[in-house]
């Protein structure tokens, strides 16, 4: 997962335009900003820039330049065309294959002279949505979780419902800047079996997104009781993507039986007493 692709600097962005169109460096921003379309990707294949104002006082449209950040920040992608009659132009670019904030930036060349828009960040983000590990699980067993789809940074809640009513919240796990999520829930031995949607809810922008689960020893019936006796819980980060802001803590249930759940996805540690569940980090989901 890559984050914060930037161009290089102010002078050397400015640069390319003078490098695409020739002649000197463009001028300092001016003219409406440009629009990207979509912002946040979800999975799609490309994103469409705009701009307007790329025409010359005497009426002649200008040439533009679209630029995105890539990882060789020497070689960004460029796409340049003609603007319309009006000034107003647009380029579809490809969007990059992974997730992360991508610059973006513009051009106009008006022949006698040339000016930069002010650049935008491009959000490239998987599609939207939530997905699950497994499509069931047994008590004291850890799975994974992943989504996209909300807000950048913000705490998302995890919930499990059945028929729309809520039987547990585990607590919340922090989006990183693209909307994106992931980590680890471990069941403890106070749910009783049968199915539930495990629920994602975007605490500040209300997304919200759900996957089944259904929760069994292999033997028993779904609808039998949980099995009596303690449980612990434990939360522990997992290994985080470049990028991802910190999650808030889960809180100690309190009383004999603690927890029935824990979750992997904040920040800090919290250990739930003797025999509490240890969660590991996530491997496969840590930064390059």
């Amino acid at each position: 997962m890559k984050f914060s692709k930037k161009l290089a600097g102010a002078a050397a962005i400015g640069a390319i335009a003078a490098l695409t169109f020739g002649g000197s460096a463009a001028s300092a921003a001016e003219g409406d900003p440009i629009t990207l379309t979509p912002q946040i990707t979800l999975g799609a294949e490309s994103f469409t820039v705009t701009g307007a104002d790329c025409i010359n006082p005497g009426g002649t449209p200008g040439e533009f330049a679209a630029v995105l950040a890539t990882d060789d920040v020497e070689n960004p992608v460029v796409q340049t065309g003609i603007a319309n009659a009006d000034g107003t132009w647009s380029a579809t670019i490809a969007s990059p294959a992974e997730s992360g904030v991508y610059e973006v930036a513009a051009y106009c060349n008006l022949y006698v002279d040339q000016f930069a828009y002010a650049s935008s960040d491009l959000l490239v983000s998987a599609e939207a949505g939530v997905t699950l590990d497994v499509a069931e699980a047994q008590h004291f067993e850890s799975f994974g979780f992943s989504g996209a789809g909300f807000a950048p940074s913000e705490n998302v809640r995890v919930e499990f419902r059945q028929n729309g009513a809520v039987i547990e919240s585990l607590g919340t796990v922090a989006a990183n800047e693209v909307g994106e999520i992931v980590g680890d829930i471990t069941l403890g031995n106070t749910l009783a079996y049968g199915a539930y949607d495990v629920v994602f809810v975007g605490e500040t922008s209300g997304t919200e997104f759900a996957a089944p689960l259904a929760v069994t020893d292999g033997t028993v019936a779904p609808g039998a009781p949980a099995d009596p006796g303690n449980v612990g819980g434990g939360v522990t980060p997992p290994a985080q993507p470049v990028g991802y802001t910190p999650g808030a803590k889960l809180a100690n249930t309190g009383g004999e039986n603690l927890a029935p759940f824990a979750i992997a996805g904040g920040v800090a540690a919290l250990a739930l007493g003797a025999g509490a569940v240890a969660l590991g980090r996530r491997k496969a989901r840590a930064a390059e």
